[in-house]
């Protein structure tokens, strides 16, 4: 499940949930002040990796392109 963050329109509380792709617009309630007047906000986004990783430029093949690791 992804993390999403919100800014509430009631008392401007920032916080942020855990919560499955099929929330809906008004389903999500500001912990502070329980309205659901409440906006997504931009945020960045991480991801796992599993195994072993080197991002050391070597072991690995980059697309010709590059891929931002040297």
């Amino acid at each position: 499940m992804p993390l999403y963050e919100y800014a509430c329109d009631e008392c401007s509380e920032s916080f942020t949930l855990l919560q499955t792709t099929h929330v809906k617009p008004g389903e999500t309630i500001c912990p502070k002040c329980g309205t659901t007047h409440v906006k997504k906000r931009f945020s960045t986004f991480s991801s796992k990796i599993s195994g072993e990783t080197d991002l050391s430029g070597g072991g690995h093949s980059c697309p010709p392109s590059g891929c931002g690791c040297c």
